[in-house]
């Protein structure tokens, strides 16, 4: 039987938009053999072509990001380019374009969310983005389809592999923050502004989707209060492990009697016998608590290496 080709369209070569090309390279066999499907990159945008000109597809680079989303013969967008402006007017003519789009766009998805599933849902065109949130993990899809006819009625995770990093070394090796920060960084982890980490916005940002899908309603970031760990100490780490305790970054969503949301992001104590005590370095974990299905948990790295790209390849 003959492959299915399906010509991609990548909106940024960076980090992430890199790897994922490498990653389709490697993969386009096993994915073709197990679905029927060849994957195919046809084009990348990107905002300097000659900072990419040693890249393996130098020769489809392009810097007209409309001419991507515009291409007839590009079957799928796949956007990486970060950013939420641009992103979000890109993805919103891909739609109507009539062209299924993929992202990790966190920060774009917490703000612009509604108006993007909306427009996907008028298009009767997929929108996927379960690279968005908690690298490799796959939840986004149990909470919109697994889940769909479960009252959930509460989220409880590790959402941010780099803070989840440096709190296990700040716990297990005694290091200042300064030192597990610059340890994250060096591993690549941690950004060279780690604002957005560490001081609780990225997990915000995550869990304002997670909320969206869990509840049935439109969580934006801003509605999150958030809480970073910069001025958590050792001593503060010491003394929570003494009573008991391990210190974690939570994100929690609840709704309560009234269907009101309530979603927080802060450092919390949580019991050492309780599984998201044992999360370490940049693991994350999420805790789904159902009405029906009682607590359910989702394990799996977050932070480094090719977790976001392998979430493309299997939505």
């Amino acid at each position: 039987m003959t492959a299915q080709r399906i010509r991609v369209g990548v909106l940024g070569h960076g980090t992430v938009g890199s790897a994922f090309v490498d990653l389709v390279a490697k993969q386009a066999p096993t994915i073709a053999a197990r679905s029927g499907v060849q994957l195919e990159i046809a084009r990348v945008a990107v905002r300097n072509v000659s900072a990419h000109k040693s890249s393996r597809v130098a020769d489809l680079l392009t810097t007209d990001a409309d001419f991507v989303v515009n291409d007839p013969t590009i079957d799928v967008v796949v956007e990486v380019m970060g950013g939420v402006d641009d992103a979000r007017r890109l993805i919103l003519q891909a739609l109507a374009n009539g062209k299924p789009v993929i992202t990790a766009n966190k920060a774009l998805l917490a703000t612009h969310g509604v108006e993007l599933f909306t427009a996907a849902d008028a298009s009767g065109i997929d929108l996927l983005f379960e690279a968005a949130v908690c690298g490799g993990i796959p939840l986004i899809r149990p909470l919109r389809e697994s889940l769909r006819g479960e009252p959930i009625t509460r989220v409880l995770g590790i959402v941010n592999g780099t803070t989840n990093y440096i709190l296990t070394k700040m716990t297990e090796e005694s290091m200042t923050y300064g030192d597990a920060l610059a340890g994250a960084q060096k591993l690549g982890y941690a950004e060279a502004d780690p604002t957005a980490d560490v001081e609780g916005h990225d997990a915000a940002a995550k869990l304002s989707i997670i909320a969206s899908i869990a509840f049935g309603q439109n969580v934006v970031a801003s509605d999150v209060f958030s809480e970073g760990i910069s001025a958590i100490t050792p001593a503060d780490i010491a003394i929570a492990n003494r009573l008991g305790y391990a210190v974690k970054l939570l994100a929690i969503a609840e709704i309560d009697a009234t269907g009101s949301v309530l979603v927080r992001v802060h450092p919390a104590m949580v019991p050492h016998h309780h599984p998201l005590a044992s999360v370490r370095d940049s693991f994350n974990a999420v805790v789904v608590d159902g009405a029906a299905s009682g607590s359910l948990m989702f394990y799996g790295r977050g932070a480094g290496g090719n977790r976001r790209q392998v979430l493309f390849l299997v939505m």
